[in-house]
């Protein structure tokens, strides 16, 4: 007879595998809204900076990023910047 007090290896590994895939599923979509949010701020960017459009003056952007400080944001942006040039 098994002994219910000790978990069944199996049965452990089969509830971290499903946590793993939830968690893996969870974190697909909050990477796409991300990239839709960044996709639609770019597309939107020359409207929100005075005088210059992003197109004309792509320095503005990349200098801005280096001064964030989190090069994995910036290098998500800098991706989404070459898929996606701003209008």
């Amino acid at each position: 007879m098994s002994d219910y007090s000790t978990p069944d290896a199996l049965a452990v590994e089969l509830r971290r595998e499903r946590s793993i895939r939830r968690t893996v599923k969870l974190l697909e979509v909050k990477r796409k809204e991300i990239r839709a949010d960044l996709q639609q701020f770019v597309t939107h960017l020359a409207l929100l900076l005075p005088n210059r459009p992003v197109k004309s003056d792509p320095k503005l952007l990349i200098e801005a990023m280096e001064r964030l400080g989190d090069d994995g944001f910036a290098q998500l942006l800098s991706q989404i910047l070459q898929e996606h040039p701003p209008d």
